[in-house]
């Protein structure tokens, strides 16, 4: 009877250490999507709700270079196609960064661009 009760008491702390019903309750409410975008951020962080975005709107026959201005983990996943080659006058920006930034607007046509994430192509 006593390891029945330890087994139910170590079950129910799991459950709450875990946030069994929580998570539960996201995963019936929000669809996939919307879930991708509250984690990896629409225009911040990763920004998967930006690239999925621009993604979905012009439906790209290449892969795009991506940089992003702040320290993250690269967001070329989201939208990397294997065994193409990328867009050489393309590039998506994100969390941009007028002072830190390592590209300039100036040589760039900004095409797209929701608060601090650019779609640009390169001016000739």
């Amino acid at each position: 009877m006593k390891d029945k009760y330890i087994y139910f008491i170590a079950t129910f702390l799991l459950i709450l250490f875990f946030k069994y019903f929580e998570n539960t309750y996201i995963i019936l409410k929000n669809n996939y999507e919307l879930r991708l975008v509250n984690e990896y951020g629409f225009c911040s962080g990763t920004s998967y709700g930006f690239i999925k975005y621009i993604d979905k709107k012009y439906k790209f026959k290449k892969n795009i270079k991506i940089i992003n201005d702040e320290s993250h983990p690269s967001s070329d996943s989201f939208i990397h196609k294997p065994n193409l080659s990328y867009h050489k006058d393309y590039l998506i920006l994100l969390n941009y960064n007028e002072s830190e930034s390592k590209v300039r607007l100036k040589n760039y046509k900004v095409i797209e661009k929701i608060k601090n994430c650019f779609y640009m192509k390169k001016d000739d």
